[in-house]
């Protein structure tokens, strides 16, 4: 590849990380930031480092319980999604069967319908159920996924055939290839499912808002927007703050996982 030519795509990739990480940074530093100057230029672009923001957000809301509560929703969700996404993503490729391949058709077809218009019998069911209100309401709904039997499937379709030849040789059940072969080889794809369902639930807002109605079992994502709608929503500052604490613990997922992420994406196969 010619310098000009490398250059010029470092420069493109350079602009994509400051429009991605920009909006981040400004979050972060107007929380630091007095104020006076939050609303001046250069403002909040060299915060002050003032942290009595970050205190009167923490104070002005259940904060800790909030992260509790969207910290647990999202583990067990992800936990269970993550199960019936391996069981149904191992039975279709293989099990395969002519009916396994309509049952994956049927379950891409369920990302295609939105969520809007399914809330009012999800809803009614959860309702019927005697669920209002209570953490399995937020859990139940969404411990399967479309979208994460469908890159599972992906991934498990890459693994050699030779594998299952040499299991099957060596008496190994459907149940042990999958547990003791298939899962170790797809522990990076595993990871950045895992992290794809958990970000889902810890983002949740518009379901949880409709079946929940106070901050014992309410996820932060709710929270804050009930912190948005309180008098003191005109102090932006302390906004940036409560803003702040709902992103750190997903950074700090992401810093942890990024290499599994990354390993996901770059191999195929099994692990050398």
């Amino acid at each position: 590849m010619k310098k000009g030519a490398r250059l010029l795509i470092y420069l493109f990739l350079s602009v994509c990380a400051v429009i991605t990480i920009f909006p981040i940074w400004w979050i972060f530093a107007t929380s630091l930031e007095t104020s006076a100057r939050a609303y001046s230029f250069p403002g909040a672009l060299i915060p002050q480092g003032v942290l009595s923001n970050y205190i009167a957000a923490w104070h002005l809301a259940p904060w800790l319980r909030f992260l509790l509560n969207s910290l647990g929703i999202g583990i067990v969700t992800t936990v269970l999604a993550l199960l019936t996404s391996l069981l149904a993503a191992y039975g279709i490729v293989f099990l395969s069967s002519r009916l396994t391949q309509y049952l994956l058709v049927v379950i891409l077809s369920t990302m295609m319908i939105p969520f809007y218009s399914i809330i009012v019998p999800d809803y009614l069911i959860v309702k019927d159920l005697g669920w209002l209100n209570t953490y399995t309401a937020q859990i139940v709904p969404f411990a399967a996924n479309g979208f994460a039997v469908f890159m599972l499937v992906q991934f498990m379709r890459s693994l050699p055939k030779e594998l299952r030849d040499a299991a099957r040789i060596d008496g190994i059940t459907d149940w042990g290839y999958l547990w003791h072969v298939v899962v170790p080889n797809l522990m990076p794809a595993i990871a950045t499912v895992s992290i794809y369902l958990f970000l889902l639930s810890w983002n949740a807002f518009l379901w949880p808002l409709i079946v929940t109605n106070g901050p014992q079992v309410q996820p932060i994502q709710v929270g804050l927007a009930n912190f948005l709608s309180t008098a003191n929503g005109t102090d932006w500052t302390v906004l940036s703050a409560a803003a702040a604490i709902t992103t750190v613990p997903v950074l700090i997922l992401y810093m942890i996982a990024q290499r599994q992420i990354v390993e996901s994406v770059s191999r195929s196969g099994i692990k050398g």
